[in-house]
């Protein structure tokens, strides 16, 4: 049996976190192991998550550069952002460090698959990024 995705949820609104969390624990394959609205860093440590549901006020433009540096990390996880527009965000230098996007119109299925697309993405790239160079000859 393949291991559970650990997702945490990182949310300002109380409301949204909670419904977060309820809604992905639905799933056998997901599972949530920390929810924070304003502690990432701590809680990034202590619940080693796959992947990391985001609101993009967690965390301000000034903060771009701790996310890139997370994302550089062997063991960090992929990230969401979720957003409230229609419109991912793509103009923000923030959210271009995430590895994909979440509408507010999104249906649970779609909630589920996006987390379980960065959590396969992300362990894609840092298997590659494993494979020792080798010469063919």
């Amino acid at each position: 049996m393949n291991p559970r995705t650990k997702v945490l949820i990182a949310n300002k609104d109380g409301a949204k976190l909670i419904s977060l969390l309820l809604w992905l624990e639905q799933y056998g394959d997901l599972e949530v192991t920390g929810t924070t609205s304003t502690e990432l860093a701590c809680c990034l440590n202590e619940t080693a998550p796959d992947v990391v549901l985001m609101d993009l006020n967690v965390h301000s433009e000034l903060e771009t550069s701790f996310l890139r540096n997370l994302r550089n990390a062997e063991s960090a996880p992929a990230f969401l952002l979720m957003h409230e527009s229609e419109v991912a965000p793509i103009e923000s230098t923030l959210s271009r460090e995430f590895d994909g996007h979440i509408s507010p119109r999104s249906s649970l299925k779609e909630l589920a698959d996006a987390v379980r697309k960065a959590a396969n993405k992300r362990s894609l790239a840092i298997s590659a990024a494993r494979i020792p160079n080798t010469k063919a000859g």
